[in-house]
């Protein structure tokens, strides 16, 4: 097993910057597995098929990576989605979503905005100011008139400078190529454009969480922060325009109580540990998510709850 301090020459390097990156731990996929089918009743054995282990690997911009970057396909979405009905809880507070609050403020008035991985398009709801298309080659049936179905390469290459602003919320993380996914982004954007992406804030209470199935893999392949988008900013060619991290959304609140309520918490630097089989863990785990579900009744989120997620607003240069 790789240990903190581990470097390898010949190991994966950074998906941003192609510098080497260092081995923080590494935990057999047997044990993701059984994290998702036993926390979150969803199999995922078919997308780990032929590998054995995952390593965790910090960059030197700060951006934490699984390799393999193995991510979940529509299948597993369907089946996730529908078990929790995520969409739901996201439908209901959308009107207080931080993400969506702050990335509005940012949009200039009469600008066209296209928002990668839209879901349904509920960020449409805060952009009366502007004009909002959608992409989402997932899109389910229930969706905004303003969404197309259509995977972001395609569109890019069929509209490039097409748009004043580019949106991405909590989907960098799912991608396995985020640089690639980012510039593909930048290419829809005409000169001047804002590139908006927002991504769970590492260290933040979801990597404080041990065993925490929703931020791992097939689910999170990256875990985001100031220095990570600085880093993918410059690699686009970018100017930073406002690097922030945002408050909890009510509808995060039962993972924010979780966290709270935790006895036992993952392991910090410099002998960090996210993910393995320790039954302090899991027991502490199973009474914090009991109490989590009890207390977001009486109060959607606890006071003084830390940032949650890493905020990034770019601008693409002007024509020469």
């Amino acid at each position: 097993m790789m240990t903190s301090a581990e470097t390898r020459a010949d190991g994966p390097t950074c998906p941003i910057t192609g510098e080497p990156a260092r081995a923080v731990h590494s935990v057999s996929t047997k044990f993701v597995r059984h994290l998702w089918r036993f926390g979150q009743g969803v199999d995922v054995a078919r997308l780990f098929e032929g590998v054995k282990r995952l390593t965790l690997y910090e960059s030197p911009s700060g951006l934490m990576f699984f390799d393999p970057p193995i991510v979940g396909d529509a299948a597993f979405y369907a089946r996730f989605y529908a078990k929790w009905d995520i969409h739901k809880g996201l439908t209901e507070e959308v009107d207080r979503r931080v993400d969506f609050r702050r990335a509005a403020r940012s949009v200039p008035d009469g600008a066209t905005v296209i928002d990668i991985g839209c879901g349904p398009g509920l960020f449409r709801r805060h952009l009366p100011h502007a004009r909002f298309v959608g992409l989402d080659p997932y899109a389910g049936q229930d969706v905004d008139d303003a969404v197309i179905r259509e995977t972001l390469e395609h569109h890019a290459e069929a509209n490039t400078a097409a748009y004043d602003v580019a949106t991405a919320f909590h989907v960098i993380e799912h991608v396995p190529d985020p640089l690639g996914h980012a510039r593909l982004m930048a290419k829809l954007l005409k000169p001047g454009g804002l590139l908006i992406l927002a991504a769970p804030l590492h260290p933040s209470p979801l990597t404080d969480i041990p065993n925490f199935p929703l931020n791992l893999p097939p689910h999170h392949v990256t875990w985001w922060n100031a220095g990570a988008f600085r880093a993918l900013a410059a690699e686009l060619g970018l100017e930073v325009v406002a690097l922030e991290t945002l408050p909890v959304s009510p509808h995060q609140g039962v993972i924010l109580w979780l966290w709270r309520l935790l006895a036992r918490r993952t392991d910090p630097p410099p002998k960090a540990r996210y993910v393995g089989h320790r039954w302090s863990w899991h027991v502490s785990l199973v009474l914090a998510y009991a109490l989590a579900r009890l207390a977001v009744r009486f109060r959607p989120v606890p006071g003084d709850a830390p940032d949650v997620d890493a905020f990034l607003v770019a601008r693409k240069p002007d024509a020469a």
